[in-house]
């Protein structure tokens, strides 16, 4: 097999390692559209649930691209992964205004819901350690506006 495409989701795969999730889909995915059983024009987004995870740039590419965790079918997550969305969503706003400390504090919080918690690492602690390195570090010097986009190095 070849294409981008293909290029991506063998990118998306190791992606998914380096974040403790098992199902990683990217924003081409979710947008796809399709006729549905009643002849309709429809996107998979609009039946299943999934958790934006971060933007980033794959190895050889130069356009970032969103990734989502794959978790159900519409309608079909449970409380604790509502409440898990929430927190990690507002951590990712907080990360994405770079305000470490706020985000710290939401993730370690959504930490507590993560859908597989006995892993060695989950999306929540990826941003947690990621925090901690960019308030020491900052990803853009003071003043300038920061693009969010996380830029991977390995494939």
């Amino acid at each position: 097999m070849m294409g981008d495409a293909v290029n991506l989701a063998a990118r998306l795969e190791e992606g998914a390692k380096q974040y403790g999730i098992y199902t990683a889909v990217s924003e081409y995915t979710l947008n796809s559209e399709f006729i549905n059983e009643k002849g309709e024009r429809d996107k998979a987004a609009n039946h299943v649930e999934a958790r934006f995870i971060d933007n980033i740039m794959v190895v050889g590419k130069s356009e970032p691209v969103k990734i989502y965790e794959l978790c159900a079918m519409k309608g079909e997550i449970e409380e604790n992964e509502k409440t898990l969305f929430n927190l990690f969503d507002q951590g990712i706003q907080y990360y994405l205004n770079m305000r470490w400390d706020a985000a710290i504090e939401c993730f370690r919080e959504s930490l507590k819901f993560e859908r597989f918690p006995e892993g060695k690492i989950t999306p929540s602690k990826v941003y947690i350690n990621r925090c901690k390195v960019f308030k020491r570090n900052p990803p853009v010097s003071k003043g300038q506006k920061w693009d969010g986009v996380f830029r991977m190095t390995k494939k």
